[in-house]
């Protein structure tokens, strides 16, 4: 195998010359002269390990045929643009799974990318095969088990134990937690949790004493609530578009054209209108987008949501701002496909359709807004189609700068009026002092910032389960 120009059909990164700056194949022929294993690299892929070489996850996708599909991702800090899919730093198709196979394949990927001597850590699936290979091939990194695929091979196993429907969700609320919080208590609690409801003679199956290897979670740990979901939503992401598109069937040289211009397609910058970064399907058909009758213009494009981010900081309290910018950031990413009623917009962002109401654009069907009553993705979408800012009555007097402690206060003095008029009795006073806890509970979560938001959230949480549970989740 050698490195050669890149397979015919697939664009060729303009860059300056140099071995790291180029789109890159190495490939095996059989006898009869067809191509039976193949590694790509292009030039976008290996710029994006150059610069974040510290953490490399791999994973194995299989194709009934027997082929299997090795994707390489960073799994670290990633580039902010190109969504999950610039995680991809290498997409490599063996001959078969011995290890003398593997050897050949990672021995690519190094050939490729001089950083690799930078790799402290491979983040892998339990069941990788020949994972001593990979060992062999990074000697100076540390080979770990990756969270993302520990909790998803948890989840399958979970729901293949076919227990009672309380008990399942019970364990997978616990598990999402766990994941979004890599904490040593919500860990020592899905791990008191599994060995409390599933039965002795199943937990080895379960590999339990994961949840509190520190050494697995230890990456994963260092990142925030709001980076956890991004990271593990990123992964979910490519990994199911790339076999999608890995299953199909193809020859190999088909294949691997296949998934290159599907990694261009969904990194570029400037995707082409109305395309979705989702794995091609032989019976789907997108649906028409609404038309913008003042022509398509990246650049007004990108001042609106300038305008729409700058709206959210000037109106919103820090958290509020930073919960709705997340949802922007689906939508930047996202195709917005807008239906029109009589009193009703139809927003579908991605997979998820809901109804905006036409009038102010200040609620939707959505669960982050009926749960957060904050702008969502849907109602971002809509004001970003109509060229519009978000307003003040668009959100609950309690997300506002500066509204908040004074209403608090009004609201405060009303009630404690109507408790002076009254008579005392031991309901109203528990009532007294539920209403007062409430209220200071929720100025401390919406008048700080971002981190001690999500401080102060894991804090309460831990302290509602623990003081009702142990097994009760209790809603905030």
């Amino acid at each position: 195998s050698a490195p050669v120009p890149p397979l015919a059909g697939l664009a060729m990164a303009q860059a300056p010359p140099g071995p790291s700056l180029r789109s890159l194949v190495a490939y095996e022929l059989g006898a009869s002269g067809t191509m039976t294993s193949v590694s790509f690299q292009s030039a976008a892929m290996g710029g994006v390990f150059a610069r974040f070489p510290r953490v490399l996850l791999v994973h194995r996708a299989g194709e009934p045929a027997g082929r299997a599909l090795y994707i390489f991702l960073v799994a670290g800090p990633a580039p902010a643009e190109g969504g999950g899919m610039a995680r991809v730093v290498h997409l490599a198709i063996p001959r078969d799974e011995s290890a003398g196979s593997l050897a050949r394949m990672y021995g690519a990927f190094r050939a490729f990318n001089p950083a690799c001597a930078q790799t402290q850590l491979l983040l892998v699936d339990p069941d990788l095969p020949q994972q001593p290979a990979l060992a062999q091939a990074f000697p100076a990194a540390e080979v770990q088990l990756s969270v993302f695929h520990l909790c998803k091979r948890l989840q399958v196993q979970i729901q293949q134990l076919t227990l009672e429907g309380y008990a399942e969700r019970l364990i997978l609320a616990t598990l999402s937690d766990t994941m979004y919080a890599a904490t040593e208590s919500n860990r020592r609690k899905m791990h008191a949790l599994l060995r409390d409801l599933v039965t002795p003679d199943l937990l080895p199956r379960l590999h339990i004493d994961w949840l509190l290897n520190d050494g697995i979670w230890a990456t994963h740990r260092e990142r925030t609530w709001g980076e956890s979901i991004y990271y593990l939503r990123d992964l979910e992401m490519v990994i199911q578009e790339l076999s999608e598109v890995f299953s199909a069937g193809l020859s190999l040289e088909s294949c691997i054209t296949s998934l290159a211009q599907h990694y261009q397609k969904c990194v570029s910058k400037s995707p082409p209108d109305a395309a979705m970064c989702s794995a091609p399907h032989p019976h789907h058909h997108a649906a028409q987008a609404r038309e913008n009758p003042e022509g398509d213009s990246d650049e007004i494009d990108r001042r609106t949501e300038e305008c729409i981010k700058q709206s959210l900081r000037d109106i919103c309290t820090e958290p509020a701002a930073w919960l709705c910018l997340s949802e922007l950031a689906v939508v930047q990413k996202s195709v917005q496909l807008i239906g029109t009623g009589e009193d009703a917009l139809s927003i579908q962002v991605l997979e998820d359709v809901h109804t905006v109401d036409l009038k102010g654009l200040s609620s939707c069907t959505c669960h982050f807004h009926q749960v957060f009553q904050l702008p969502c993705r849907h109602i971002l979408a809509a004001l970003n189609s109509d060229r519009k800012t978000l307003q003040p009555e668009m959100l609950s007097r309690q997300w506002q700068k500066g509204s908040g402690a004074h209403q608090a206060r009004r609201d405060s003095a009303d009630g404690l009026l109507e408790i002076l008029k009254s008579s005392w009795n031991e309901s109203l006073d528990k009532s007294l002092l539920v209403s007062f806890l409430t209220e200071e509970i929720s100025r401390l979560l919406t008048h700080c910032s971002r981190e001690e938001f999500e401080r102060r959230y894991r804090t309460l949480r831990e302290l509602a389960d623990s003081w009702i549970g142990p097994y009760i989740k209790v809603k905030l």
